[in-house]
């Protein structure tokens, strides 16, 4: 994953805001403790190092919850990442858990269902960080990036259920790029690997975002930063100044459309007195 040049930031400048919005979220609060669901992933790995600076490392938990999908790759980086940071880990396989619901529930197995079981595991996952946050009295900090959140990539009331996203100004390449940049310190050259992983859910085996997008993300990030920062809005537009072709430029569009009810409330009928 290339890191566009429009897109590069301040490393520093960009951790240490992200720390004291974090601080200054859990100001009011009765807790000063977050529980992170850490995957082995990029976005898993920024929060919960950031958050480890923010509140404290024995303030903060990371829940490694495996399923059969999930390679054991993964949950080996879950541990590194935690080991680096230097804070609590807990794992719950929700392996059990799907072979009960799969049980009842048989035709899940079928491909056609795939994204069906996989935003169970999602939610699944939600339901155990909850249960976790409540034992502790904690905060549910999120994982998903501003690429993740724009395009809706992510499922709702799974990993989109949280209590504070706090990776949600970011787009994907500069995590990765924030990643490679602690990665300098041999401490946490833990990151320099996470941050060349190919991103996945690994909600089914051999899923990749990029796959499933049918975009890479440095593509999607382009897109997304003409939309947002540069506020052009038709795709011969942004073909012309990022070079992307057109049609990559319109499925960006077409995603963050369809999913955009993933990024609002409910909607209810305007209160009336009859």
């Amino acid at each position: 994953m290339e890191i566009p040049n429009e897109l590069k930031i301040d490393e520093k400048k960009a951790v240490n805001y992200t720390i004291k919005w974090i601080k200054d979220y859990f100001k009011p609060l009765k807790t000063k403790k977050a529980i992170v669901g850490l995957s082995g992933g990029s976005d898993s790995a920024f929060t919960a190092y950031l958050c480890s600076l923010a509140l404290g490392k024995n303030n903060v938990l990371g829940l490694i919850m495996p399923s059969d999908s999930n390679p054991k790759e993964d949950e080996n980086d879950a541990y590194a990442v935690a080991k680096a940071i230097g804070i609590k880990t807990e794992r719950i396989s929700i392996s059990p858990i799907m072979k009960a619901i799969e049980k009842k529930n048989p035709e899940l197995k079928k491909a056609k269902n795939r994204i069906a079981r996989a935003n169970i595991k999602a939610r699944l996952r939600m339901l155990l960080l909850y249960k976790e946050a409540n034992e502790l009295n904690a905060i549910v900090a999120g994982t998903d990036d501003r690429s993740e959140h724009a395009l809706g990539y992510y499922t709702k009331y799974g990993d989109g259920g949280v209590d504070i996203n706090v990776p949600e100004h970011l787009y994907k390449t500069q995590l990765r790029q924030i990643l490679l940049w602690l990665g300098k310190n041999e401490k946490m050259n833990v990151f320099s690997k996470i941050a060349e992983k190919i991103p996945s859910p690994q909600l089914w085996k051999g899923q990749t975002a990029e796959n499933e997008l049918g975009l890479l993300y440095e593509e999607i990030d382009k897109v997304l930063y003409s939309i947002n920062e540069k506020k052009l809005l038709k795709p011969e537009k942004i073909e012309k100044v990022t070079g992307i072709k057109k049609e990559k430029v319109i499925k960006v569009m077409e995603l963050i459309k369809k999913n955009s009810h993933k990024n609002m409330l409910p909607p209810s009928p305007p209160i009336k007195i009859f």
